[in-house]
């Protein structure tokens, strides 16, 4: 019987061989990754069952669906994108995968002689000796078949026109080249795209239980809402500073810089559920649409889709097939789970030791209520991300950062289309795996799946910052205040950004605007005492210091980089007050060995540096993740000790 390979864009498949082959170099896949590819490829455009690849690939038994999205993922991290910034593979959510090559590069199948030499043969040694069998994707154009020899061949032309078409297809091929072999950026939104804020729903039920209604509801719409691409939605952490109650939306709504606002009211009474809501134009405040239902409270699902489907509809999006399926899509049919998932997004939104807590056990609840919500792990791992950072210190990041990867695969291995899910897998490799390839691939997919997600666009500014890439870091994140302009974090992150770029002029306007909207913002104090510290102004740094220590209750990173500002003052009394300190509250719960470090290396002391450094690489300390660009550490670099720890972490110096 004779042999088959199968080519589509640079790649070509030899069964026979188990190889893949990219332009002609073998391509590294472990045999399971490369059994899935090889079905997906002979089902090309059709839907292959998650079932059926795991009986076929996994006979002997498959119980663990996360093996199964573990080798999708392996194989689009091996082929890239498509010349047209697509994955060759397609997640049919809950369904199963679906093998997509570009319109005009549909697969192509060869019946090989089977007495061909074992190496792979040129493409015009195929061309003589195969058997053509085009397998045509369900969608998109058929393949075209004839060729440039086949062109040739027919036709005869002389010497010079053959010469003159085989100069211009290749002068072509170069320059198709250049194009596509530049990794597409995440997609962005288009300038004429509708923008709109969901605003907090006032609770009027008497019970304070039910209060977290008025802000879930509006989470879930704008989770719904937000994976449309004709519209920006405004997201949770911008609506949540809008009191319900005597608010002006069409204010909030000029302040958002959206187009129009959805405002509205929740009751709960025993088993009954009334959500009142309207659609309101900013320019003008004419009124687009309004409604009321009176649900069964366990029908909450129906009033959200209800209400998702009305918005759409009232600001005439045209949805492609795809959109009105994502708009239906429900995470979970439970509606127990459902709640406890909105109760676990309200405390977690709180951005408090406590609220993360209380997340974390209602997420977990709502796990236990069903296993496969891949939203209720999505949270799950954005609460433990927290837990673990510099900024809280509640646990350490050994410890709950590897809980935070594993919820977060978890919810991908449920659900590979969740652009929050992606999102927070990046972060964990950024901050804690230091897998630096690895997070920039879970940022570009987030971005793909939902373009104005302004939490992956805020962490992918992060990792463009930690790379060097400042150009690129200030871009991403001008682009989430666009999205979301009064967002406080975001307007202090774009300070930050400036701050490791040495922008310090631009740092110190962004944190005076920052300022102007919350004067007692006490990241956007620290921001500008760290700009201070770095221009040599040490009493303006203390000052700004020592108000973020007390706007906070006396966060733990303030007092260290009290003692940093000190130390460079000249007064060592202060710093090394401040060391006993930290050295004391190490003793009682996690400290970064990075902040210790800092301190040491600023009394002069670098020999004490870095062996807190060390310690810092052994904890995983997030604060390396900016090692190569952060001004702090400007003084060791000289050190050959500093390239090693650079070495050690995969950066260049």
């Amino acid at each position: 019987m004779a042999a088959k390979l199968y080519e589509f864009g640079p790649f070509t498949l030899r069964p026979s061989e188990h190889r893949l082959l990219r332009d002609g170099r073998p391509v590294s896949l472990s045999p399971k990754a490369f059994d899935v590819l090889l079905l997906l490829v002979e089902s090309a455009g059709g839907l292959v069952s998650k079932d059926d690849l795991a009986k076929k690939v996994w006979p002997s038994g498959f119980s663990e669906e996360a093996n199964l999205t573990a080798n999708i993922a392996a194989l689009r991290k091996a082929l890239g994108h498509r010349p047209d910034g697509q994955e060759y593979i397609e997640t049919v959510p809950r369904l199963g995968y679906r093998f997509t090559p570009w319109s005009n590069q549909a697969v192509t199948g060869f019946e090989l002689d089977p007495n061909a030499p074992a190496a792979l043969p040129t493409v015009e040694a195929v061309e003589a000796k195969r058997n053509r069998v085009n397998v045509t994707p369900h969608r998109g154009r058929p393949p075209v078949t004839s060729t440039l020899g086949d062109f040739l061949s027919r036709r005869k032309p002389s010497r010079k026109l053959t010469l003159a078409l085989v100069a211009f297809v290749a002068l072509l091929a170069v320059g198709l080249w250049s194009q596509f072999r530049r990794r597409p950026e995440p997609s962005q939104v288009s300038a004429g795209t509708r923008s709109i804020a969901v605003l907090p729903f006032q609770s009027l039920s008497s019970s304070p239980d039910q209060e977290y209604l008025g802000l879930g509801l509006p989470d879930a719409l704008i989770t719904q809402l937000g994976g449309l691409r004709q519209i920006v939605v405004r997201p949770t952490g911008s609506i949540r500073q809008y009191s319900p109650k005597g608010i002006d939306p069409l204010a909030a709504g000029r302040e958002l810089k959206v187009d129009s606002v959805l405002v509205g009211s929740v009751q709960r009474s025993e088993d009954r559920i009334r959500v009142t809501v309207r659609l309101l134009r900013v320019a003008d405040g004419a009124q687009l649409w309004a409604d009321t239902f009176d649900e069964k409270f366990t029908d909450l699902f129906a009033v959200e889709d209800s209400i998702s489907q009305q918005v759409s509809k009232a600001l005439a999006l045209q949805l492609s097939g795809q959109e009105q399926q994502q708009l239906a899509k429900r995470y979970t049919q439970n509606s127990d789970a459902h709640q406890l998932y909105l109760k676990g997004r309200y405390f977690w939104g709180k951005r408090t030791p406590a609220g993360v807590d209380e997340s974390i056990h209602y997420f977990q609840q709502a796990i236990a209520a069903d296993p496969q919500y891949a939203l209720a792990y999505s949270g799950l791992a954005d609460s433990y991300l927290l837990q673990g950072s510099s900024g809280y210190s509640q646990l350490r990041p050994q410890e709950a950062m590897q809980k935070a990867m594993a919820a977060a695969e978890r919810a991908l291995a449920l659900d590979d289309t969740l652009a929050e899910a992606h999102t927070s897998l990046g972060y964990v490799k950024l901050i804690f795996a230091w897998d630096w390839q690895g997070a920039e691939q879970e940022f570009h997919r987030a971005l793909e799946l939902n373009p104005s997600d302004t939490t992956a666009l805020h962490w992918y500014s992060h990792y463009l910052t930690a790379m060097g890439r400042h150009q690129e870091s200030v871009a991403a994140s001008k682009r989430a205040l666009a999205i979301n302009p009064v967002d406080l974090p975001l307007n202090e992150h774009l300070a930050w950004v400036y701050i490791m770029a040495r922008q310090y002029d631009l740092a110190v306007d962004q944190c005076r605007k920052t300022l102007e909207m919350d004067p007692d913002f006490a990241l956007a104090h620290r921001r500008l005492g760290e700009t201070y510290e770095y221009q040599g102004k040490y009493p303006e740094a203390i000052a700004e210091f020592q108000k973020a220590l007390e706007l906070s209750g006396g966060a733990i990173v303030y007092k260290a980089l009290l003692g940093q500002a000190y130390a460079l003052s000249g007064r060592r009394e202060d710093a090394e007050r401040s060391l006993r300190e930290l050295m004391q509250l190490s003793r009682e719960r996690y400290i970064s060995s990075t902040l210790i470090a800092a301190i040491y290396l600023d009394l002069g002391e670098h020999d004490q540096a870095f062996h807190w450094l060390d310690k810092a690489y052994e904890e995983r300390s997030d604060l390396l993740t900016y090692a190569k660009v952060d001004p702090t550490f400007d003084g060791l670099h000289s050190d050959p000790r500093w390239a090693g720890l650079l070495e050690r972490l995969k950066l260049e110096q």
